[in-house]
């Protein structure tokens, strides 16, 4: 059965009850807090001892004292076929199997979301109203005191993906202060996370000069992947609208400083330009993914196409 990740995060009461918990999706930092999630409460249920192997073949049918059982957890789907799951679904056990999307295993995704005995959470970024009630459930269980326009502030400048946006809120609930105030998130949040992202802001400078602040800032892929959906959620905003006054209006009111930075480069957005702009963001996206060991140069090279693209 499909199960909602977003309702496993915000729900105390959400049952655990399968013995298979399939977790898949490229946002694989909300695949660990999925999984860190029904773990932590499958321990809260009963005695179970965590074991994470490669595959089911390393799976031991050994009896636990106590009448206690394993919970498994499998990051490699090799040997898995529908046999072999209904012989682990006759026993005692829990499994969680853990991966990334690939064509691979799209077949044994459709076989266990037919199955009542399983939960399959497809973990992807995080919508803006995702965000948003992940971040009102923490204001209200930290009780933190926050004015709307400061609350939808922060629901566009947190990360999409879910442990950048839980980092940075947790910094926030630190404070003896609860009432949190736009200096306090300009300290804690917004600057924390301006290296990298003032990048965006500085396209319309030489090259010389974005090369050699990409090299200081960007270090490893967790950077380029926070630049790069940074400027992906800035470029949504650009590819949207069609009506500057209508594009005026949806700046977010974080970015007041950036105003006339982001009005002009909308200005010079046609048709053609939105067009490159989508093709780049897809493979730029791709390539990521794809060699994560050359992201930083393809990190870099996707800043100056961006230039290219908008700035001429």
């Amino acid at each position: 059965m499909k199960a909602e990740p977003l309702k496993l995060i915000l729900d105390e009461s959400y049952a655990i009850n399968k013995t298979f918990y399939f977790i898949s999706g490229n946002e694989i930092t909300l695949m660990n807090k999925i999984k860190d999630l029904i773990i932590k409460k499958l321990k809260k249920i009963d005695n179970i001892n965590v074991e994470k192997i490669k595959n089911i073949s390393l799976i031991k049918n050994d009896i636990g004292l106590f009448n206690d059982y394993k919970l498994y957890v499998i990051g490699d789907l090799q040997g898995l076929s529908n046999e072999k799951i209904e012989d682990l679904s006759k026993s005692n056990d829990k499994y969680i199997f853990f991966t990334e999307n690939s064509p691979k295993i799209k077949l044994l995704k459709n076989n266990f979301l037919k199955r009542k005995d399983c939960d399959l959470f497809e973990c992807y970024e995080l919508s803006r109203d995702a965000k948003s009630k992940i971040i009102k459930r923490f204001v209200d269980t930290t009780n933190l005191k926050i004015d709307d326009s400061l609350y939808w502030g922060l629901v566009d400048m947190l990360d999409n993906k879910y442990q950048l946006l839980e980092n940075e809120l947790n910094k926030l609930s630190e404070f003896t202060d609860k009432n949190i105030t736009k200096k306090l998130v300009e300290i804690t949040v917004a600057k924390n996370s301006e290296s990298i992202e003032r990048i965006f802001f500085n396209l319309v400078k030489k090259n010389s000069f974005i090369i050699n602040y990409y090299n200081q800032k960007v270090m490893n892929i967790d950077d380029v992947n926070k630049m790069y959906f940074y400027i992906k959620q800035l470029s949504f905003l650009l590819l949207e609208f069609n009506n500057r006054m209508e594009f005026e209006r949806n700046i977010p009111a974080y970015l007041f400083r950036e105003k006339n930075f982001l009005i002009n480069l909308f200005n010079k957005f046609n048709y053609k330009k939105k067009k490159l702009l989508l093709s780049l963001l897809y493979n730029t996206e791709m390539d990521i993914r794809s060699n994560r060991e050359l992201s930083l140069i393809i990190g870099l090279r996707f800043l100056l196409k961006f230039k290219k693209i908008s700035i001429s």
